[in-house]
């Protein structure tokens, strides 16, 4: 009987596994057209939060590795991909041990919402630092060309850091605490 229970859990984490992938992508096709408003740095925080680290991470390089290489605008160069994936993977992570923290519940509140902004802010930041690194090392700027690269980009990067603060501080508390509260992924039980 405990081989059988076994299998039906790696079956069904493989399966909720697989659905946050798949969602990454999906969410990263649907926000392709708002230039740096996206929410896959969200879903792969949730994923992390409510799967714990390593399928968090798991999540965040697959959808990462999916979404960049088949972007329509075009497949990230490698040194890009790197960044690109490795950031995602490191979201996840991050997710997991934010969400390590919050075993039952959450408890919405103005010091929570500020925490979640920042940790939007972080993670949104250290993307942003991560594929600028991986661009410039793929295009062989030197450093005028990188400091020019990166002025003309700085209102990118805030409308980027913005809206994943806010979507970090608005709708990631909100559908964890539901998740949470409905005991949505019984495998939180099992961790």
């Amino acid at each position: 009987m405990k081989l059988l229970c076994a299998r039906q859990m790696k079956t069904y984490d493989l399966a909720i596994t697989a659905v946050f992938v798949a969602l990454v992508v999906t969410l990263g096709y649907a926000f392709i057209f708002l230039p740096n408003v996206e929410a896959v740095t969200a879903t792969v925080f949730i994923s992390g939060f409510l799967l714990g680290k390593k399928r968090g991470s798991i999540v965040g390089l697959l959808g990462e590795f999916i979404y960049a290489s088949l972007n329509p605008y075009g497949a990230s160069m490698p040194p890009l991909l790197a960044a690109q994936v490795a950031s995602m993977g490191l979201t996840g992570l991050l997710g997991g041990s934010v969400g390590s923290r919050y075993k039952e519940k959450i408890t919405l509140s103005a010091v929570l919402l500020l925490r979640f902004a920042l940790w939007g802010i972080l993670l949104t930041l250290i993307y942003d630092v991560a594929t600028c690194a991986g661009f410039f090392a793929f295009a062989g700027f030197s450093a005028r060309q990188m400091l020019a690269s990166l002025a003309v980009g700085l209102p990118f990067y805030a409308v980027h850091l913005g809206s994943n603060a806010i979507i970090f501080a608005s709708v990631v508390p909100v559908l964890l605490k539901k998740a949470l509260d409905r005991k949505l992924l019984r495998e939180r039980e099992y961790r």
